[in-house]
Formats: structure tokens, sequence, C-alpha cells
């Protein structure tokens, strides 16, 4: 505009070099325009990175944990007749100098054997129930599971999937490998007899099963799976906070009833496990929670001499006894 104002420019050249300059600014204003959406672009990116890596950090969690902190659990398998034992368990938050908040020298459960973990809240019951099913990273100590024994893992929350109802009581196997009338004998059990018309639906009246039954039914149908699939070894963590005291007794009968041989181990709210209607007790031993050390002792004052011993002082687990030698397993 200044050489044309001076005459230094005529008015063709004035124009023309006024529309080059006003595409060139059109050009950069795209530039100005996507600026945030190329930040935007960039931060998923970076995201998405960042996943990927995890990902592929979680896909071996034993050396994922070791570099974030202690963790140095043995897993091992012995004769049934030993049941699940727990030796030198030390169980810590994240770090190479974590203190550990819990310890518990030497536990075991038999066969058959129903414990109740008390303690305070916060105390660390659950943190023990997710140890020995490997589900807690930072720690160390051995657990000897029990061999050709399949264990249950029942949480206090139940979501539900979208699938059939006789799908969620097979789960987490197929609907396959149970007949209707297996499904409907455990529905039955468990309290849940009047949905035995509905195994096949996945719905009712326009609802998923997650929304249709309350969380007392939802842990009335885990006691169905527990039923159908017969565990020998079941974790209860809280599993009947959204029951009554009626409904709570139920939910231990049916199992008692149905699962003679299962080992239980079991978190609720209460101080004090239910006892049958008859005034029986359901469990026979307890596991304390006091300062960060769990110890074990006998519930049940009409448990045999012989248990009551084993429970008070129990021996830790020699190492030739984890397996049977070949020979006599063949015998």
């Amino acid at each position: 505009l200044v050489p044309f104002i001076y005459n230094g420019l005529d008015l063709k050249g004035h124009l023309t070099a006024s529309e080059q300059v006003n595409a060139l600014i059109s050009k950069c204003s795209w530039f100005i325009h996507v600026m945030p959406e190329i930040a935007t672009l960039r931060a998923n990116s970076q995201r998405v990175i960042e996943l990927a890596q995890a990902i592929e950090k979680v896909q071996h969690p034993q050396e994922f944990y070791s570099l974030t902190g202690r963790s140095e659990f043995r897993y091992d398998r012995q004769n049934p007749v030993f049941g699940l034992t727990i030796q030198k368990l030390e169980l810590a938050h994240g770090g190479e100098d974590a203190t550990p908040f819990l310890s518990a020298a030497n536990l075991r459960f038999r066969r058959g054997e129903w414990t109740f973990l008390k303690g305070e809240s916060g105390c660390g019951k659950t943190s023990l129930i997710k140890a020995i099913n490997g589900l807690w990273p930072y720690g160390r100590g051995t657990i000897v599971f029990p061999e050709g024994v399949e264990s249950f893992y029942a949480a206090q929350e139940v979501k539900l999937q979208q699938v059939s109802l006789k799908q969620l009581v097979c789960l987490p196997g197929s609907e396959h490998d149970h007949t209707d009338a297996q499904v409907a004998s455990a529905l039955h059990r468990a309290g849940l007899g009047d949905f035995i018309g509905h195994m096949a639906d996945e719905s009712r009246e326009g609802m998923s099963w997650d929304q249709v039954l309350s969380g007392g039914q939802k842990q009335k149908l885990v006691v169905a799976r527990i039923v159908l699939q017969q565990p020998g070894l079941l974790f209860l963590d809280e599993a009947t906070g959204a029951l009554d005291p009626e409904g709570k007794i139920a939910f231990h009968q049916a199992i008692k009833d149905n699962c003679p041989d299962v080992t239980v181990i079991s978190i609720m709210h209460e101080a004090v496990p239910p006892r049958s209607l008859s005034g029986a007790e359901f469990y026979h031993s307890i596991v304390a929670i006091a300062d960060g050390v769990a110890t074990k002792k006998p519930l049940a004052p009409s448990l045999p001499v012989e248990l009551t011993t084993i429970l008070e002082h129990p021996r830790p687990v020699e190492e030739r006894w984890l397996r049977f030698p070949r020979r006599m397993r063949q015998k």
C-alpha cells in the first residue's frame, strides 16, 4: 500500500500483491485453526503409546511387580490330604523398602474345614485372600494348594454379563458343560427356583439379568454356581453382604448340604459367624488378624482333640510331602 501511495507501484501491481498476500494469509490461517486439533492428536497418540507399553509389561506380571517392589511368592501343589498350606507369608505395598503390613508364619486349612477371618476394617483380610489366589502383587511366602482341587472366589460385588440365566450359573465354564436339569436343581437349592422357567432367556421384560436381580438374588446366584460346580476350595469375600440374617444362614446351609468336602475361607461384616437354625456351628476355626499378625485357632469346642491340636500347633509342611512319589500315586 505504501509504494502505491508514493507512486512506486501501479494499480495493477497493487491489486496483484494484495491478492497474493490475502492468499498467503488464508493458507496460514489453516494452521492456526488446526493447531488445537494437532495438539490433541499428539496427546492422544502419546496415551496410546503408554497404554501399549503398559499392556506389554503386564504380560509378565512377576517381572513387572519385581520392578516396583518385592514380589517373591511361591506357589506349589501337594497331596489333597494335607489341604491348603501357607508358610512364612508377608504382605506389603509397592517399594523395595516397604514394611509388611500383614504376616502369617504358618496356616493350614484342611479338607472340609470352614475358617472365618476376623479383624478390624483395613487390617488385611481381603489382601490375605487375594494373596492366596495370586492376586496380591507385593510380598513373599509360600502357598501350597491341594493338587487337583478347583477353587472358587466369590466377591461382594456381583456383575452379571448379558447372557442367558443358564450361562450365568455355569460361569466361568460353558452352559454346555451342564444339563438344564442340573442348572435347575442348583437354582432351586440356592433359593432361585422361581426363575427356572427363564433359564434360556438373556433378559426379562426388556431388562438384563443384572438389572432384574437384586443384590441379594445375585449373591444367591453365586450359591447356585458353587452348588453346580462343586469347588474344593471356596473363598468368600463378604459374599453375603446383601443378604438378611435368614438369607445368610440359608447361604451357608446350601453350601454345607451340597458341598460336604469343600474348604471354606470366609470374610464377613459380622464379628461372629452365623450358625445354622439348629444352633450348630458352620465354621470350625477362626483366623484373627491383630497388630499385623494372622493367627489361627479352633472355633467350635466340639472338635476332636487331634484336629484341635493341629489347628493350634500346625507343623510346617516338609518338602518331601509336597507330592507323593510316583510309586505311591500308582497304588
